[in-house]
């Protein structure tokens, strides 16, 4: 019995097919070694099939195994390099279990000026078959922010002067109201790209006059501004929530506000004042009791003591 896998190169699989193809049309029957070829094929095929289906092999084995990959290294090192890769990918892994992974849309190409059957342009006497397609992953990039201008249809009437006007698209509304120039998407893209990028106001004015978008860094300070107005009741919330925590972490860090002059703050726990000028963001995690954590931050001039003695004043007397 034939090996459960020969190596065939392409040339000779190509002019393999072209032989069968030539047998065919013509009613003629194959060689010996054709059928050989065949049928060591076939076994490879069915034997390939057998392994996926029981998840017995691994990818670079199988390239391995069909010829397509060539390697001379030792066995050991192959192992380290898988082993090394294994724990590469279980860590991308878990770094990116938390994000959705954008799917690629799948755009079709037909191919028109040759069809299946038809003889082939290049030798004149073969005909030409389907074959497994070619690929192309093509990522593309356009700025985040896309201007659309919605004309709107009016008409008016002559005798009293009454104007209608075409209603906007719901999914349109959704993104903010008819007098609104940025919508919700542009406004929360902004405060993502200042405050989990840390892409500053006047760098994200540079970028979109440089991609031909024109927002200047005041505009996109106002949107923002808009969206912390909007949030701002649910921190507020939050806030008292963590008043009724079980457990604390708190932590600082240096910061700089440019702007920020020296303030008479109270010292802690005393009734003395003092001179500050340190700016820290002092960022607190409170587990409640339901299970659930809440992380808030705050950038001034003061220390994380200062702040857990704001949540905890919060703390409902049991």
């Amino acid at each position: 019995m034939a090996k459960p896998f020969n190596d065939i190169d392409a040339q000779s699989l190509d002019d393999l097919i072209k032989r069968v193809i030539e047998a065919k049309e013509n009613n003629l029957a194959l060689s010996a070694d054709d059928y050989q070829l065949l049928l060591d094929a076939l076994l490879t095929l069915t034997t390939t099939q057998n392994k996926l289906a029981d998840h017995g092999i691994t990818v670079h084995k199988l390239r391995k195994l069909l010829g397509i990959e060539k390697s001379s290294e030792k066995q050991s090192d192959l192992c380290k390099a898988q082993k090394k890769t294994s724990k590469k990918s279980k860590k991308l892994k878990t770094q990116d279990e938390d994000f959705t992974q954008v799917k690629p849309v799948i755009i079709k190409h037909a191919l028109n000026e040759v069809n299946k059957g038809d003889s082939c342009p290049e030798c004149l006497k073969g005909k030409v078959y389907k074959v497994e397609p070619g690929s192309l992953l093509r990522i593309t990039g356009q700025t985040p922010f896309t201007p659309e201008q919605h004309i709107m249809e009016r008409l008016r009437c002559n005798a009293c002067g009454a104007y209608f006007t075409a209603n906007l698209p719901d999914e349109v509304l959704h993104d903010g109201n008819s007098h609104q120039k940025y919508g919700y998407s542009a406004r929360a893209l902004m405060a993502i790209y200042k405050y989990f990028a840390g892409l500053p106001f006047y760098r994200q004015g540079n970028i979109q006059k440089l991609l031909g978008v024109n927002i200047t860094a005041s505009t996109v300070f106002d949107q923002v501004e808009l969206v912390c107005d909007a949030i701002y009741p649910v921190y507020q919330h939050l806030f008292e929530l963590a008043g009724d925590a079980k457990h604390y972490y708190l932590d600082d860090t240096t910061h700089r506000i440019l702007d920020a002059k020296p303030v008479e703050k109270k010292v802690r726990n005393s009734e003395k004042t003092r001179l500050r000028s340190g700016v820290y963001t002092s960022g607190v995690i409170a587990s409640l009791k339901t299970g659930h954590d809440i992380v808030l931050f705050e950038t001034n001039i003061g220390h994380a003591g200062e702040f857990i003695d704001r949540i905890l004043y919060k703390r409902q007397v049991t």
